[in-house]
């Protein structure tokens, strides 16, 4: 399988998440000093320069603007590592990004397969192939989902609000996937015209390839109840059985795969990767 990502956005998210983390604890380290200031200068007594008068006179709110102000840095950092960050994840040994892990699950395919992480602007995660076009709205975070119809619920832990910020939660996978259908649907329809030809192996237009997205949990201890979810609802050992089933029901011949593949490949942003 051929896999293209814009890495250098990738890595330039994930340095953007190290910085704001340590902006937000060097703010909590100076609220949690501030809060001292009565030790070093106490009320009545003469300070011994402007810095220290300051200090005396606002300490208290200081150290009061410190503890929301380093807490929403630090949980923004998280936001950008827990998406861009390699990190060890919860019940395996792996140590990896999501879409490098996202890409784990998909050893065993062939170059017809192609797999775009983050280069693409109508979708972060996207599968092509003889299977069409698969588009993916991941998520990473240990959670526990309960899915009725077209109602996606995230079941309430006292943990979920220290972690507000950092996490991206459920959301509405139904929603998100299909505004990413339409967005990728369009910039199919910009694709040229096949040549002529004729015949079961001839090139189809790119606009009649059929699109299909799913919700992946990638987090192994993430807990799904469903029942009747109106979309694919996969966890990530799901994942491979899922693209090689679209691969059999939708069966592109391999001049649109191709075309496909190289099409999209034109117009998403990578790097080659050593």
């Amino acid at each position: 399988m051929k896999a293209y990502r814009d890495l250098t956005s990738v890595q330039r998210k994930e340095r953007t998440g190290r910085r704001f983390s340590l902006t937000g604890l060097g703010i909590l380290f100076l609220g949690m000093m501030a809060s001292f200031v009565p030790n070093f200068y106490p009320p009545g007594t003469e300070p011994p320069h402007a810095v220290a008068a300051f200090l005396q006179d606002y300490w208290a709110l200081a150290s009061f603007i410190a503890l929301p102000a380093g807490f929403l840095c630090a949980s923004l950092g998280s936001y950008f590592i827990n998406r861009y960050a390699r990190r060890r994840w919860p019940g395996s040994r792996i140590i990896g990004r999501p879409d490098e892990v996202f890409e784990r699950n998909l050893k065993g395919f062939d170059d017809k397969f192609a797999f775009f992480a983050h280069s693409l602007p109508q979708s972060n995660y996207v599968v092509t192939g003889p299977c069409g076009v698969l588009l993916f709205s991941v998520r990473n975070d240990r959670t526990r989902v309960t899915i009725q119809g077209d109602r996606w619920r995230e079941r309430f832990s006292f943990g979920r609000i220290f972690t507000l910020f950092a996490r991206e939660g459920v959301g509405y996978p139904p929603q998100e996937l299909a505004d990413q259908t339409k967005k990728m649907r369009e910039l199919l329809d910009k694709a040229p015209p096949p040549p002529a030809g004729s015949g079961p192996e001839r090139q189809l237009s790119l606009a009649e390839v059929p699109i299909e997205g799913a919700a992946l949990f990638l987090n192994d201890l993430a807990q799904v109840e469903m029942d009747g979810a109106t979309i694919p609802v996969l966890r990530a050992d799901q994942l491979k059985e899922y693209i090689r089933r679209r691969a059999k029901e939708v069966k592109l011949n391999p001049a649109t795969t191709r075309a496909l593949t190289d099409y999209l490949r034109e117009q998403s942003k990578h790097q080659e990767e050593g």
